[in-house]
């Protein structure tokens, strides 16, 4: 299974996957109603971010999404499978794991989040078996079959995540195997290059600061008229009694409002 950044042709089948009604949205007690326009913009603007799930022979079957939440670090997460003959067979738990592991790993997350209808007993049994932690009860926050029913939001810290993963030399082996963009190798080769180029005597910005490096030299002050002396600045009178020069009368009409004729 892989996780990936929409493309034109996948707003729609993302619409249609939360429009409100599908099986995933009733689940979800979501009733948000976007089209294929409204998600793409909401996207492109940053507000929330869709990726496609696809599983190892390409087809698309669902997404999931991420949004920032709080001051810092903090982040809520959803997701739907969009066939319900596809519910049960992991692909949901799988895709999620993947998007919590690239938040914490790639995009520095402190807090994940996710808030699951109270009805929802395949979702609630899903989260009892990671380490998310039940941190609240929203009551009466979804509507279904005629009444109202509670929400449960779990959380998860990034130490709790860290301590989840399979044990490794710096714990740093991810639950399903997401990788680090760029190896140990690389990252140890590039700081090599920057230290053989130093150690040149290159000229560098910190030349300045080493010691017994001169002061650079400053421009000269500009002359006073008719002498061969550099001018004084003047002092402020900090302590003068003057009033200020009366402000100008004439005054700038203001813009016409938007959509005024």
């Amino acid at each position: 299974m892989t996780l990936e950044w929409p493309g034109d042709d996948d707003w729609a089948a993302i619409a249609s996957w939360l429009r409100p009604g599908s099986p995933a949205a009733v689940l979800s007690g979501d009733w948000e109603l976007l089209g294929a326009a409204e998600v793409e913009q909401a996207n492109r603007s940053g507000r929330v971010h869709h990726l496609v799930i696809r599983t190892k022979d390409g087809d698309r079957i669902g997404t999931v999404s991420y949004q920032r939440s709080g001051r810092i670090g903090g982040f809520t997460v959803g997701g739907a499978i969009g066939a319900p003959e596809l519910w049960r067979r992991g692909y949901g738990a799988e895709a999620v794991v993947l998007l919590v592991d690239y938040l914490f790993h790639q995009l520095d997350a402190h807090r994940v989040q996710v808030t699951t209808a109270g009805y929802n007993k395949g979702v609630i049994r899903l989260m009892t078996k990671t380490p998310f932690v039940v941190e609240g009860i929203l009551r009466d926050h979804c509507y279904l079959d005629g009444r109202f029913h509670d929400a449960i939001v779990w959380g998860l810290l990034r130490d709790e995540h860290y301590a989840s993963l399979k044990p490794s030399e710096d714990n740093r082996v991810l639950a399903v195997g997401l990788a680090d963009f760029l190896s140990d190798d690389d990252k140890t080769q590039a700081r090599a290059v920057l230290a053989e180029h130093l150690a040149t005597g290159r000229r560098t910005a910190l030349d300045a600061y080493l010691d017994g490096a001169p002061e650079p030299a400053r421009p000269a002050a500009p002359l006073a008229a008719g002498t061969a002396e550099p001018a004084e600045p003047a002092e402020p009178d900090l302590l003068a009694t003057e009033p200020a020069a009366p402000l100008a009368t004439e005054v700038t009409a203001p813009a016409p409002a938007r959509g005024a004729a």
